[in-house]
């Protein structure tokens, strides 16, 4: 054995039993909450509070938060091969809650039925598909992680802008960059410098494990691995995720990113040789050098634009595009493995409104929607991100976007570091060859994308007169608050209930993604129907209004324990479908789809967590809504999307409702 060999396998004996003694003794877990609170303090004040360090003068107190963080914290990705494997839950216990989650949406005589298809599929082949999916569980860590990915995402042959792609939105207009004409590159390359130093955090495995607030459960943290360098590339049928970034102990990872401007394409190094982000001024003299090269110069053939276009289109394109000239090929690779996509914008956004609208429906040409984040930079010195789906949830890309946000808030709108005396790489334009079928081609996905976004509208309001303390001074739990509000707003304007999806997370498991939270229950139903019946006395109705704050809070916890039903189905399905037999009758049954089985949820919903951090996303059927709603001390802020050539929903009329609920559930709190 080779000296080396020893010494390092010394280290590790060593740095192993120091990581015990510190977690024995809880360095560990005060190491973790003071790398959160340097992460997302918004003010000095906060984060001495936070570290409990106010009497240690502050440039000790950052030098012993980092000396701490580096002996004592944990690794993120420490406990990947220590997480559970994803379970399967009993076929008896999920075919019950699905009987009992349809009921709000069939008459008693089509429940019947259903309960018979349900009954059959029971004792029937449910049986046999079950204990295939036990089986695959055996030998599976997580036995729906690539059924997931492939059948809900990478199959589809729907474009990735308002299909795939969602977006997510910083509230930097509130409280330091106000919109203003001429204040770009000044913003910019602030914000890009914030979002490298994430990148570094992941490259030296520094981000705190995320942890069960209650039992200190570590998470599974692989989705912060697709959080840069992560790109979807378009397959005749299906399509497939690559995944550049490496830590520092597992290598060399990319170190570029890609600007979109004009319709030119340039690649920017950003990282020095010791792995150090660039400084702001650095960034900001790559950044002018490109719009220079741009300025009064013609347009460039907007490839991006392609990447709009129904995925097997594009896939054919691509593959056009790489066999005419190897170029196209190093040049589609180089930007596959950026850090992330950056695209200067005309557009003049004035808040979140305005730039989920502009970012998700506003402009194909200088958007590249196959990547795991495009920021996109507006003349109003506003940013926003438009994310692909697919690799990660919206989870990773709110810490990202929360992180930024908090450390502009406690640093402030200008740099105020120094600038190293050395000379930085030059952008690099990715010129691609190109013929007439591709220049008809860009025009033609275009075309594709316009027809879509021009039907979309989105609205992102706050509602002020209440939010998170006064919820939780009633001992209420404010996500199950804010899902009945949503299921009230929605009875209120169409006198029925909505099949609605919540997300709930899985990231207690390995490789866990999300299970589906079924809010619209007969309980909260029976609460709706008891708040426009005039008859029924406060006191009852407030008593409705705890039983479905209840239910679900009980449906949520069952979801994060994998004890829901919704992915056990569709693995059952998967199955079926995979073994080439007719598919189960619980599955053609209507009263599936209409209580919202095979993706036909009316509301789509999503807790953005309680960050400033608001995202937006499309809904999910035509006659529906996507809504994603994050809840602050003092207010809750949300979107809501809609169809613009559905007659039965409108974004301003929901939103207008909702605060309705919200103001009668607020005097139903304080009637008694």
């Amino acid at each position: 054995m080779s000296l080396a060999k020893v010494y390092n396998e010394i280290k590790d004996c060593v740095w192993s039993w120091v990581e015990s003694v510190a977690s024995c003794v809880g360095a560990t877990e005060a190491a973790r909450l003071f790398q959160l609170a340097r992460l997302f303090s918004s003010s000095d004040q906060e984060l001495q509070q936070s570290a409990q360090l106010k009497w240690i003068p502050g440039r000790l107190q950052e030098w012993l938060l980092k000396k701490a963080i580096q002996v004592f914290g944990e690794r993120t990705w420490k406990y990947q091969d220590s997480l559970p494997p994803l379970p399967v839950p009993p076929l008896k216990s999920s075919l019950e809650k699905y009987l009992e989650s349809v009921k709000p949406f069939v008459t008693a005589e089509e429940y019947k039925e259903t309960e018979a298809v349900v009954r059959q599929f029971e004792v029937g082949i449910g049986q046999s598909l079950h204990q295939q999916l036990l089986e695959r569980a055996k030998v599976n860590r997580n036995w729906l992680e690539d059924w997931w990915l492939d059948v809900v995402y990478l199959r589809s042959r729907l474009p990735l802008p308002l299909n795939s792609n969602i977006s997510g939105s910083i509230p930097t207009f509130d409280h330091i960059w106000p919109p203003q004409d001429g204040t770009l590159m000044d913003r910019v390359p602030l914000h890009l410098w914030y979002g490298l130093q994430m990148w570094k955090l992941l490259r030296k495995e520094q981000i705190p494990v995320d942890k069960a607030v209650r039992t200190g459960q570590p998470f599974c943290m692989d989705q912060f691995r697709k959080m840069v360098s992560t790109h979807r590339i378009p397959g005749v049928t299906m399509d497939r995720i690559v995944s550049h970034f490496r830590t520092e102990a597992e290598g060399t990872a990319p170190t570029h990113i890609t600007l979109l401007c004009k319709g030119r394409v340039f690649k920017l190094e950003v990282i020095d040789p010791e792995g150090e982000p660039l400084t702001p001024p650095e960034l900001k003299r790559q950044l002018d050098s490109v719009r220079q090269q741009c300025e009064n110069a013609p347009e460039g053939p907007h490839i991006s634009t392609l990447t709009a276009e129904n995925r097997t289109k594009w896939a054919m394109i691509r593959e056009k595009l790489m066999t005419m000239d190897t170029v196209n090929a190093e040049n589609l690779s180089v930007i596959e493995q950026s850090i992330i996509v950056l695209a200067f914008d005309d557009a003049f956004p004035k808040n979140h409104e305005e730039n989920f609208y502009e970012t998700l429906a506003g402009n194909a040409q200088n958007r590249w929607f196959d990547h795991i984040n495009t920021i996109v930079a507006y003349r109003s010195g506003l940013l926003c991100a438009n994310y692909e789906h697919s690799p990660a949830d919206a989870m990773v890309h709110v810490y990202s976007g929360y992180f930024i946000n908090s450390q502009l808030q406690r640093n402030g709108p200008h740099w105020k570091g120094s600038v190293p005396d050395r000379v930085i790489p030059q952008p690099e334009e990715l010129v691609f060859t190109i013929d007439d079928e591709i220049r008809e081609a860009v025009v033609q996905a275009e075309k594709t994308f316009l027809k879509q976004a021009s039907d979309f509208e989105v609205i992102c309001p706050s509602f002020t007169d209440y939010g998170k303390k006064f919820i939780r001074s009633f001992k209420l739990h404010p996500d199950s608050y804010m899902q009945t509000a949503l299921q009230l707003a929605y009875f209120r304007l169409h006198g029925k209930p909505a099949p609605t999806y919540e997300t709930a997370t899985l990231r207690q498991y390995y490789h866990g993604r999300t299970e589906t939270v079924r809010s619209c229950t007969m309980e909260v139903v029976s609460w709706c129907q008891a708040m426009l019946d005039n008859t029924v006395p406060a006191e009852e109705r407030k008593e409705l209004m705890m039983a479905a704050f209840k239910k679900h809070i009980q449906l949520m916890e069952e979801a994060k324990n994998m004890l829901g039903f919704d992915r056990h189905l569709f693995g059952l399905q998967v199955l079926a479908m995979g073994a080439g037999i007719p598919l189960p009758a619980i599955f053609s049954d209507p009263a599936y789809s209409k209580s919202g089985g095979g993706g036909n949820f009316v509301l789509s919903t999503s807790l953005g967590g309680y960050t400033p951090c608001p995202g937006a996303a499309a809904p999910m059927v035509h006659h529906g809504h996507g809504i994603f709603y994050n809840i602050q001390p003092d207010r809750i802020t949300y979107s809501v999307s809609a169809w613009k050539s559905c007659v039965e929903t409108s974004a301003e009329e929901m939103s207008g409702s909702i605060q309705h609920s919200l103001r009668d559930m607020r005097q139903l709190l304080m009637s008694s």
